[in-house]
């Protein structure tokens, strides 16, 4: 009997030990997760919201920055002109934007700088119109007000298209909007046609009552999307910007290998219809990059800025504003770019 008491006298203790170890694994756990949460840096984004800001918005439900030690908070904004001012005022880490801003902006000021792009497409942009109006092609916009979103990719992409035609700026009356308002008003007839970005051109066109007339040539405008942070950033968090360009790198693999769930997650983040990615996700090419071909297309769209005279000044050297080496050190370590 007294053999039987001191065998479960034992087997109570085993328990309570057990039941104790349990509860320490649970606490060290816990403690090693605040941790590793406490030791994430905390950033901020500012994300246009477009499918062309989709490796950022695929990271997100992936929750691949947290994988490389980041804490990141986005804060939506309708287009590149409104991402960037956000990152002028202090209000976020980084921003999402066109070249077209990039150019813009850096006959302003020279205190930021392109970490990567991360997405290009040559038919992004188009001038859509109505049948109502009676423009059938780009030479029937002379003397008519055409809706564009200020110093951005929409006003250079008219500009570029009325070129092509032989046409000049100055023989159509441009009406500067947000980008959110131009649909409304071509359908309100206030403007007679627009210069506009996805997803607000297949809005256009799923909207409207009528078949718009689409003016838009491929190939006249390589658009890119890119990351910008402001120079003393760039100096001061090199380690940041490389643990974000591995996440971005990450999330690019996935997307070309699972087009289809990277077309949901995205439709699901921006409210857009499966069929209208569908549609548009074929001129998306993404992949982190920062040469020659953003050097000459920046160069390119300064020069004609110029000549224009929307713009006045000397042209800025865009080698110091492409932070080409953070880049560089991923491809050496990892072999992302192609």
């Amino acid at each position: 009997m007294r053999t039987r008491f001191t065998f479960l006298r034992w087997i109570g203790l085993l328990i309570i030990l057990a039941v104790g170890f349990s509860i320490f694994l649970l606490w060290v756990h816990k403690e090693q997760s605040i941790m590793i949460q406490e030791s994430k840096e905390h950033i901020r984004i500012a994300v246009s919201q477009t499918p062309l800001s989709s490796p950022f918005l695929v990271a997100r439900q992936l929750d691949i920055f947290a994988k490389y030690g980041l804490d990141v908070t986005f804060v939506p904004c309708y287009g590149g002109v409104a991402c960037i001012d956000e990152l002028f005022s202090g209000a976020v880490d980084y921003a999402t934007a066109s070249e077209s801003v990039v150019m813009f902006e850096s006959f302003k000021r020279e205190d930021f700088m392109v970490l990567s792009s991360f997405v290009e497409s040559d038919h992004d942009v188009k001038l859509l119109s109505l049948q109502r109006t009676g423009v059938r092609q780009v030479s029937d916009l002379i003397g008519k007000t055409v809706g564009v979103v200020k110093a951005s990719a929409s006003e250079f992409y008219l500009d570029a298209l009325l070129l092509v035609h032989n046409l000049t700026h100055d023989q159509v009356k441009k009406v500067y909007l947000k980008p959110q308002a131009l649909t409304t008003a071509l359908f309100e007839g206030r403007v007679e046609a627009i210069s506009v970005w996805e997803p607000y051109g297949y809005q256009a066109a799923s909207q409207s009552a009528t078949p718009l007339v689409d003016l838009s040539l491929s190939g006249v405008y390589q658009l890119s999307f890119n990351l910008l942070m402001m120079r003393t950033s760039y100096i001061q968090k090199q380690e940041t910007h490389q643990r974000l360009l591995q996440a971005l790198a990450e999330t690019i693999d996935w997307i070309h290998q699972h087009p289809e769930s990277s077309r949901s997650i995205v439709g699901r983040a921006l409210s857009v219809k499966k069929i209208q990615l569908e549609s548009t996700w074929k001129d998306y090419v993404f992949r982190l990059s920062l040469g020659n071909a953003l050097l000459s297309n920046l160069q390119l769209q300064a020069r004609w800025a110029i000549d224009t005279g929307i713009i006045n000044g000397p042209l800025p050297d865009y080698r110091k504003m492409l932070a080409s080496d953070t880049l560089e050190r991923l491809q050496d370590q990892q072999g992302v770019l192609p």
